[in-house]
């Protein structure tokens, strides 16, 4: 069954969805600034399916953290449903929530995991500053990010964890639209640039028809690093329409 996003339409939502991951969780979390970030990332997504999030989000932040913020509100719900001597009716049905749990693990495991990766590879594209110099302790190696997963899971840590991870240093500014993003990648390959090229954008970042191009020469070859639609691609400018 394909699950609708919630999102802020709320008259799209039965009465349950309208409540934010915030407010769901109220009684288990003391308004941690994570749970809000990962509710207004996550957003953007208002109406569509998570089948559609996981399928075409490629490497949006906004999909994982719509994805993360669902995660830590079902399984505090379904940590609540358990304190009832009634939530289960037989011992297959335990044994089926306990595989689930086991499988919920799994992927715990996996994910932070891959979330070490994401953060190592800020470093090594030099939009971080260098890990093991990013902390309050000076002396502290790239590990304390490994270090503070394995601690006790707990709310606390899980706050810790947040404050500490914040702390690293971005090396330069996020841009905040994608006209902004093609200035920046045109710094980034200053050397591929066609002199003289100028950055084209046209319309406003609102406007259905914005987009943008870069002209840039490789392996002699004239080409245009475009945005359209909310879409990157490069073509063979002039051979390509």
């Amino acid at each position: 069954m394909s699950v609708p996003l919630r999102g802020p339409d709320a008259a799209a939502c039965p009465a349950e969805d309208r409540f934010s991951v915030q407010q769901r969780m109220s009684d288990t979390t003391m308004a941690a600034a994570w749970l809000p970030l990962l509710e207004d990332l996550g957003e953007t997504f208002n109406g569509c399916l998570v089948e559609e999030v996981v399928d075409s989000s490629g490497m949006r932040p906004e999909a994982a953290a719509w994805l993360a913020a669902e995660a830590v509100a079902s399984t505090d719900h379904l940590a609540k449903a358990l304190t009832s001597s009634w939530a289960l009716h037989t011992p297959e049905q335990v044994g089926a929530v306990a595989a689930a749990l086991i499988s919920i693990e799994h992927h715990v495991a996996r994910a932070k995991s891959h979330l070490l990766d994401v953060l190592v590879a800020m470093e090594d594209r030099g939009d971080v500053a260098e890990l093991d110099r990013a902390y309050d302790d000076l002396d502290a190696s790239p590990a304390i990010a490994a270090e503070l997963f394995e601690l006790e899971p707990s709310q606390r840590t899980a706050d810790l964890l947040f404050t500490k991870l914040s702390a690293v240093a971005m090396q330069r500014p996020m841009p905040e639209t994608f006209a902004e993003a093609l200035h920046q990648v045109a710094e980034l390959l200053a050397d591929l640039v066609v002199p003289g090229s100028e950055i084209e954008i046209y319309e406003e970042a609102d406007h259905p028809e914005h987009q943008g191009f870069l002209q840039l020469r490789y392996g002699g070859k004239l080409r245009r690093l475009c945005f359209y639609d909310e879409e990157w691609f490069l073509d063979s400018y002039p051979d390509e329409p």
